[in-house]
């Protein structure tokens, strides 16, 4: 479809108020993999530099509080983390680099605490808090944890993560710097993806070496009375087959901590699931940042694919990530695309059991 809105691709910086343009090389990525976006832009001139990479210099630091924008569009609110400088006989380029206010997720520890009987959105909110970051609850996610931790040492992320499995959702930030929580595939891409129209190059390894024909995962748990040693060791187990590999290539997984069969089972189905899902990522490139409505491409859309070579008819894939790219070659996107199965996070694995509760179930 024709745009329907006026398509700027220039990148500005705002910091201290003020908006800094003119970048000869730029970088964005985010994604859905990951918890901060981040940027890489610089300015390349000849010698004698130019005053205004002088100017930049001493008005943007690191540490300040920046903003990203494409045009009219906001893409990132973080930080500026670094400003390199490299020159050389002929040339001199000076860069800003910066990640999301979500970085400090990433990076910074929790305070260790316990949560029970709260929803992955409530604890998500009190982990980061303390970093003054905005909880975003996109939806798709539903009902309270019990038992989850933050250990001495943990990262906020690492913490997200155990909550994550339990409930099979993502967490990512979003343009303002804030971490959302939700399921996949949240928006549908109003343009799709087409070899002979608008793929200018593609990317994908195509590769079964990670699968397997049949997945078996195993674990134990506390004995009783009547159910304990040897026997729960070998009772307890999982299994699920991938039709898509035909020869003999088991795996065999050992599942820690407190085994169910429930557990092992979903995490059997998860491996061959993930696994073959993997098989059809994809990296695409396409011309511009824009979608043919005007909007841009982002994280965690679906968008259609057409790509005989390939065999994707017509196939419904998630954009796991988007890079827009811009310098003397151009200004393109990269997009980073796969079967939902391939960024649902692993089952968590299970707990200890308490002792007072040996006789009870897991979950």
């Amino acid at each position: 479809p024709e745009s329907t809105r006026p398509v700027n691709t220039t990148v500005f910086l705002r910091v201290n108020g003020r908006e800094w343009g003119g970048w000869t090389s730029v970088r964005i990525a985010a994604g859905i993999e990951r918890i901060a976006r981040d940027f890489n832009v610089q300015i390349t001139r000849t010698w004698p530099g130019d005053e205004s990479q002088v100017s930049r210099r001493s008005r943007i630091k690191k540490a300040d509080k920046v903003e990203v924008l494409i045009g009219d569009d906001l893409v990132i609110t973080g930080w500026v983390e670094a400003t390199p400088v490299r020159y050389d006989a002929n040339s001199i380029s000076m860069g800003i680099v910066g990640r999301s206010k979500t970085a400090d997720l990433v990076d910074c520890s929790a305070a260790p605490s316990q949560y029970n009987g709260r929803s992955i959105v409530q604890v998500a909110a009190d982990l980061a808090r303390p970093f003054s970051i905005n909880v975003v609850d996109a939806g798709g996610v539903s009902g309270v944890l019990q038992g989850v931790q933050a250990d001495q040492g943990e990262s906020v992320m690492d913490v997200l993560n155990k909550m994550l499995g339990l409930q099979q959702a993502l967490a990512y930030d979003n343009a303002a710097g804030d971490l959302v929580i939700g399921g996949i595939g949240t928006v549908k891409a109003t343009t799709a993806l087409v070899l002979g129209e608008n793929i200018l190059t593609c990317d994908s390894e195509q590769s079964i070496k990670d699968r397997f024909s049949s997945y078996q995962v195993s674990g134990m748990r506390a004995g009783n009375n009547n159910d304990f040693g040897e026997a729960t060791t070998t009772a307890i187990r999982g299994t699920a087959t991938d039709t898509g590999i035909a020869r003999y290539r088991p795996l065999l997984v050992r599942q820690t901590g407190n085994a169910t069969s429930a557990t092992c089972a979903e995490r059997s189905e998860f491996e061959m699931r993930q696994r073959a899902a993997k098989t059809d990522e994809v990296t695409y490139t396409v011309q511009g940042w824009h979608q043919g409505d005007g909007k841009l491409w982002q994280p965690n859309m679906l968008v259609n694919v057409f790509d005989p070579v390939l065999g994707f008819d017509n196939r419904e894939m998630v954009i796991a990530e988007v890079t827009y790219q811009q310098d003397e070659n151009g200004t393109i996107s990269e997009l980073r695309v796969g079967p939902a199965d391939a960024y649902l996070p692993e089952p968590a694995k299970p707990g200890k059991r308490k002792k007072k509760a040996a006789a009870e179930d897991d979950f």
